[in-house]
């Protein structure tokens, strides 16, 4: 059977940033064993439902992971080399809040088996910072860094955001530089996306935030991106991800290729064997569900052809390398010139595609105003229906 990816959502937070529209609680880190106890359950009840499939990649998100201790992430871990056959070299990810580590903790999870960490680092700018709702600053995500290598981690990301209210085009490449000179294996790059119902979008509907960049600073900001992460060694391998070589996220590369995962925890998604089903998102009815041994079958909405194809086409475009056309083909019974010929013609003809081989991809200047060639995607698709 075909390798899986598991994901595993921490919903624990100390404190919910203004931008974060994520699935998280605060005030419940009392309740941490018994929701270590609830994922375990659910990974039984899903191991003895999809049987013990080989696991590749493991993703700890939240949230905050790091408000669980070296024994808790053991604990799952353990449970995980049970239920599934972890693959020998399988990445294991864990994302991490500075402000929450300690080397106790780090040192539990290097022992637990978890070999990349990811810290939502965001800004090396204080005040910026403070006007996000973040509860590290700049000396603690320094100092997250050198505990993380002191523990054994050799493979880190730091999660950056540009495009925060009031932000400048100097400011981000401060940031940066500072990132630059942590040497992470890799970086990932933002661009701040206000979501309805969080503090942060009602406060830029009201003007009671620092305005938001426009799009040319936004333009500059993605310049100064792709040349400071260019002459440090970090290739651009995603449109928002940059990495040293074969330090590529290799969990998040399942997600953008369609690929199969399983999600476990509280509002956690999946997409397994072609169903797709997530978990309740209330603390409550997750953890009903759990205890009893239950599994999610709510189903998503597997979604036709046409939706699929679609989201293929999307996440495939995301990634520089760009869409697998062979497989694109043998799963939707075309290649992507066949079914968008008048979108992908134009796009190739005005430099933003191009087709290596087996693969369609973006080209630089297509990368730029991707969200404009998913549109006319789109349109193309609503104009046959």
């Amino acid at each position: 059977m075909e390798p899986i990816s598991v994901y595993i959502h921490i919903p624990l937070c100390m404190h919910k940033c203004a931008y974060c529209d994520f699935t998280s609680f605060e005030g419940r880190i009392a309740q941490r064993e018994a929701y270590v106890d609830a994922v375990c359950r659910e990974m039984r009840a899903q191991a003895a439902f999809f049987g013990r499939r080989r696991v590749r990649t493991v993703f700890f998100g939240g949230g905050t992971p790091t408000l669980l201790t070296g024994a808790q992430i053991g604990r799952i871990m353990d449970e995980l080399r049970v239920c599934f056959d972890l693959a020998e070299g399988a990445e294991v990810t864990m994302e991490g809040n500075p402000g929450t580590l300690t080397a106790e903790n780090l040192a539990g999870y290097r022992r637990a088996g978890v070999n990349r960490l990811s810290l939502g680092v965001q800004s090396m700018d204080d005040g910026l910072l403070r006007s996000i709702g973040r509860i590290h600053d700049t000396a603690q995500a320094v100092e997250a860094v050198r505990m993380a290598r002191e523990a054994g981690f050799d493979n880190l990301n730091l999660d950056l955001m540009y495009g925060l209210p009031g932000q400048t085009a100097g400011q981000w490449e401060d940031t940066l530089e500072k990132a630059i000179a942590l040497s992470p294996e890799h970086l990932s790059c933002y661009s701040l996306i206000l979501e309805e119902g969080t503090p942060l979008y009602d406060q830029a509907r009201a003007g009671t935030c620092a305005p938001l960049p426009d799009e040319d600073a936004l333009g500059e900001m993605d310049e100064i991106t792709l040349a400071m992460t260019g002459g440090a060694g970090y290739a651009r391998y995603e449109v928002s991800n940059y990495a040293k070589p074969g330090k590529e996220c290799r969990h998040n590369l399942v997600y953008w290729a369609c690929e199969p995962y399983l999600g476990l925890g509280c509002a956690a998604h999946s997409d397994m064997d072609g169903a797709r089903f997530y978990n309740p998102d209330d603390w409550a009815g997750y953890m009903k569900m759990a205890q009893a041994g239950e599994t999610a079958r709510s189903k998503e909405g597997e979604g036709d052809a046409r939706e699929r194809r679609f989201e293929r086409m999307m996440m495939g475009l995301r990634m520089v390398r760009g869409v697998d056309c062979g497989r694109f083909a043998r799963d939707f019974g075309a290649e992507p010139e066949r079914v968008w010929p008048e979108t992908v013609g134009e796009m190739m003809a005005r430099g933003m595609m191009a087709r290596d081989g087996e693969r369609l991809r973006l080209t630089e200047r297509g990368m730029q105003v991707m969200n404009g060639v998913l549109v006319a995607l789109m349109e193309e698709d609503d104009a046959r229906a």
